[in-house]
């Protein structure tokens, strides 16, 4: 498939920049999964992750060392993950063609390719560390795909990072614990309804997720939805 991770199988030796396997998969530091090689999605910039970004043995990727990465501020006051830490990381699996078995799917997807509380827990802490963010403020913060999982994110390392747990434009929810929840479920509604794309919806959020639903160009989210 184009734009997927190119693995050769050849005695788990890692040959040039390629990772070259035989019968395993390559080991990432420890209490973490696999490292992946970056791939270029569809438009050429988002990584795109091995499968769903995890596996039993952790999450792939490389959380960055503590206190190197820096939240942003958007146009209008709300945050942005460091680009240089998460650029954003999306699901071979999830592709334009075939949302109605993927995230459109009756039954629901998400809880499919989420990675269980044990992993992600361990590496919300390492992730906040990195941000500079105390432990203490763990309840503060959610471990936040930048790019949805309802829009074929990943969970690798570099699609997640700790947004913290604001509502000041949309009205907080069972589902909303800040403005970027009601975001992609405002997206993840237009993507099934065929609306916009999968691929357009993760281009938008990896760039802006603030500025996402004009970018697509959809209607306004109404302010204080109770959605």
């Amino acid at each position: 498939m184009a734009g997927r991770v190119v693995r050769v199988l050849v005695g788990c030796v890692a040959v040039g920049v390629l990772t070259v396997v035989a019968g395993c998969r390559p080991t990432g530091i420890a209490g973490e999964g696999p490292s992946t090689t970056a791939a270029p999605a569809g438009d050429g910039s988002i990584p795109v992750a091995d499968g769903h970004g995890w596996t039993s043995g952790g999450l792939d990727g490389t959380v960055p060392a503590a206190g190197s990465c820096h939240t942003r501020t958007a146009a209008d006051g709300e945050a942005l993950p460091d680009p240089a830490c998460t650029p954003g990381a999306v699901d071979a699996a999830v592709s334009d063609t075939d949302i109605s078995s993927t995230v459109c799917r009756k039954g629901g997807y998400t809880d499919s390719v989420r990675p269980p509380e044990s992993l992600t827990n361990a590496a919300k802490k390492k992730l906040m560390a990195a941000y500079g963010i105390p432990a203490s403020k763990m309840s503060d913060y959610e471990l936040d795909h930048f790019i949805p999982l309802n829009s074929g994110g990943a969970s690798d390392i570099r699609n997640l990072w700790p947004e913290p747990n604001t509502t000041t434009l949309y009205t907080a929810s069972s589902f909303v614990h800040n403005d970027k929840d009601r975001v992609e479920e405002y997206l993840y509604d237009a993507i099934c309804a065929h609306k916009v794309t999968v691929t357009a919806v993760q281009r938008a959020m990896d760039t802006d997720w603030t500025t996402a639903v004009s970018r697509l160009g959809l209607p306004a989210i109404l302010r204080r939805h109770g959605g």
